[in-house]
């Protein structure tokens, strides 16, 4: 037997090719609204994928923003990924867009093609000026023959925290059990960033906003800015206890009710 297929099956890891977003996107639980525009380089997400592509096999795996086509070597990206991680006709392999910047990224169509790597278009808004450039992207993606599905991110958007920028301050909860059964990013939302893994989103990317806007972010954020991730220095028996980990005190994060609400035109600042 192969032996990819003794490694530790996981059911997702997913992470952004950039942090750079060309929506304005109220609530955003990975923060991109929040002017962090660091892009990966080929370089840097090969190493992190190094660490890991000899433990752990995604069943999906996802690459995403931010906008992941801002990220000039998205092609490359596609192409090494899938080496690098071997995926194999039994992993499902995607991309996460917003789709506007399809037809502006050459050589995009026909990686993805050739990977087998879906195309996943998030649907924002009801707006009509936002739905004119929309119809107009999938109209694109259509056309150029690559598999592609649309993720309703209008009815399931989901806020985990109020204000903007320097302002954000953790909706949260007092009762993590309950965060967890109402997990607004689905409870299998590891993220890979700096060769670390995370629980999930709003936990990987926190720290970047502690570290752009330091002693001005609220000190309600202080007790999941402690939140310490998988490393790959940590034993096969942490990866596993990690990966089957369910609800634990930083759950807290997020509110313990499904919190549902329409954002405006992301096209447009939400503090406009």
């Amino acid at each position: 037997m192969s032996k990819k297929y003794s490694l530790l099956s996981v059911p997702h890891l997913e992470w952004h090719v950039t942090h750079s977003c060309n929506f304005m996107c109220e609530g955003c639980g990975h923060y991109t609204a929040s002017d962090v525009y660091t892009t990966q380089t080929l370089e840097t997400l090969r190493e992190w994928y190094l660490l890991w592509n000899r433990r752990i096999r995604p069943r999906e795996l996802s690459l995403l923003g931010g906008e992941p086509f801002l990220n000039k070597k998205i092609v490359d990206i596609i192409y090494m990924t899938k080496e690098v991680w071997d995926m194999q006709n039994d992993q499902e392999y995607e991309l996460v867009s917003n789709g506007l910047l399809f037809d502006r990224t050459p050589g995009v169509a026909e990686a993805l093609l050739d990977t087998n790597c879906i195309l996943t278009i998030t649907k924002h808004s009801e707006d009509e000026n936002y739905l004119r450039l929309f119809d107009k992207a999938i109209d694109k993606i259509k056309e150029s023959g690559v598999s592609f599905r649309i993720h309703d991110a209008v009815s399931n958007w989901m806020k985990i925290y109020y204000g903007y920028s320097n302002s954000i301050e953790p909706i949260g909860s007092d009762s993590y059990q309950d965060s967890w059964d109402n997990c607004p990013t689905g409870q299998e939302n590891f993220q890979l960033l700096d060769g670390k893994i995370y629980k999930c989103a709003p936990l990987a990317y926190l720290p970047l906003q502690k570290q752009k806007y330091g002693e001005l972010l609220s000190e309600k954020w202080n007790p999941y800015l402690k939140y310490s991730p998988l490393l790959p220095t940590d034993s096969d028996l942490d990866v596993l206890e990690f990966f089957t980990r369910t609800a634990e005190p930083v759950c807290s994060l997020c509110p313990k009710n499904k919190n549902f609400f329409r954002k405006t035109n992301p096209i447009h600042s939400p503090r406009q």
